[in-house]
């Protein structure tokens, strides 16, 4: 009955997120660890309103994740994707961010912590960027939070972007689960998320 029910869910929350994507880069973490030498693979979408001016310019953000279990406690990931505008239909570019993440707690009957760090390209960071990152998944309950604190490098002068993120891990099997969350950058810009993500 659970796993029914969070099918239904997902389904039924697919199309509204997939509308309503915002900010780029979608977080599309969680504290999970890979164990070591596996693999996992997420697909995301986004949609984008990049309004230069008051004219709207919906883009479509389609994003892929990589995770590759380098020990038990330590994951490395590889995050792009593309910008599409629904008014030209021609693609470009969104660019790419590498990152660590290390296991720090990790009890099934309460919670898991894990941090890490990594750096990007694109214009997400607006050129060059670097970011932080700690991630709290309840595992009594699928949901879990993420802080991001991002420097851009090619910008003038020093600044932080504060990206942070809510969502719900459902776990459609042992080696696939479906992402939604709701980002925001300095409470801000509000996004949301939608990812399918299949470990192997």
């Amino acid at each position: 009955m659970k796993r029914t029910f969070r099918i239904l869910l997902a389904v039924g929350l697919v199309v509204p997120m997939i509308l309503l994507s915002g900010c780029l880069f979608n977080v599309f973490q969680t504290a999970k660890m890979l164990q070591s030498g596996d693999m996992s693979v997420l697909i995301g979408s986004g949609l984008i309103n990049i309004a230069l001016e008051e004219d709207p310019a919906w883009t479509l953000t389609p994003q892929a994740r990589f995770n590759f279990g380098l020990s038990d406690s330590v994951n490395l990931g590889i995050h792009t994707g593309a910008l599409i505008p629904l008014s030209t239909g021609e693609p470009g570019w969104l660019g790419v961010a590498g990152d660590l993440k290390f296991s720090l707690v990790n009890n099934p009957e309460s919670i898991s912590l894990s941090a890490g760090f990594g750096a990007g390209y694109g214009l997400h960071f607006i050129g060059f960027g670097v970011f932080g990152e700690v991630f709290l998944d309840l595992n009594v309950f699928p949901l879990f939070f993420a802080y991001q604190p991002t420097v851009p490098l090619s910008g003038e002068g020093f600044m932080v972007w504060h990206d942070v993120s809510i969502g719900m891990p459902l776990e459609l099997s042992e080696k696939a689960r479906l992402i939604i969350l709701v980002d925001t950058r300095n409470l801000g810009l509000i996004s949301y998320g939608i990812g399918f993500e299949i470990s192997f």
